[in-house]
């Protein structure tokens, strides 16, 4: 018998943009057999991290690849401290992946530039390297698999949904988007779906709410599925209705072992 190994998910921030319910913004950790790496890194992940890494066992200077679902700021804002950390804090030295959609390097370097403007050219003690993902298709970014399919968000951020497979897990994150058949397609027997829920009715074409989901849910054929992106009367009412649903909430530190 062939054991596959394990991989472990973390919650590093559920809230949607506006940290309702006192909640981090986005941001999962994620510990393969590979190594670790993040799914999107909110303004409050460096001290989401810092708060984690001994209540949750995180080391940081583990991450070794970033991966972005879409440039808003609430996904990508805590890639400078972050980054600063890293160089101050670690000391590290080993190269960093980013990836990301379509413009990725351009707008995290404009956001580096910004906020600390010798960062990238001077500050730095390691090399930050940068790959970009098509809106639509299929690549290798550190030796793990992604697909990606448009989000139905903000196209000036070039929001994408995506799997991530690797020899341990698949799993799909939806990023920011409103109900789009083709993620029912792109989570398919997948080990886990972590989808937004921004509302707990349908008011916004750009995010996903609970009615939604409850509507669908029947299509939605990952071995698990788990919310995320909640402002505070989505998350009370995805925690009403886990069992009738059967999804699991991601509020903040909560550990998966997939």
């Amino acid at each position: 018998m062939i054991i596959q190994p394990s991989t472990r998910l973390v919650t590093i921030g559920s809230s949607d943009a506006f940290n309702h319910g006192g909640r981090a913004n986005s941001c999962f950790w994620v510990e393969d057999h590979l190594g670790v790496y993040l799914i999107d890194c909110g303004p409050t992940t460096p001290i989401s991290l810092q708060n984690l890494s001994v209540s949750r066992g995180l080391s940081i200077p583990k991450i070794d690849v970033i991966y972005l679902t879409h440039l808003h700021g609430d996904h990508i804002a805590g890639l400078p401290v972050l980054l600063l950390e890293l160089t101050f804090g670690q000391q590290r030295e080993r190269p960093l992946l980013i990836a990301g959609p379509t413009g990725t390097e351009e707008r995290i370097r404009a956001l580096c530039d910004c906020t600390y403007p010798s960062m990238l050219k001077e500050l730095l003690s390691f090399q930050l390297l940068f790959k970009e993902w098509p809106l639509q298709g299929t690549g290798t970014y550190a030796q793990r698999t992604v697909q990606s399919i448009p989000a139905l968000h903000d196209p000036h951020a070039s929001p994408t949904s995506i799997k991530i497979s690797s020899q341990s897990h698949s799993l799909v994150f939806s990023g920011d988007t409103g109900w789009n058949e083709k993620l029912v397609e792109l989570s398919a027997d997948t080990d886990a779906l972590i989808i937004e829920c921004s509302f707990q009715d349908h008011i916004f074409d750009g995010h996903i709410s609970l009615a939604e989901i409850e509507k669908y849910r029947s299509t939605l054929t990952s071995k698990r599925l788990i919310l995320t992106h909640f402002g505070e009367r989505s998350r009370a009412a995805a925690v009403e209705k886990q069992a009738l649903l059967k999804l699991e909430v991601a509020d903040d530190g909560v550990v998966w072992n997939i």
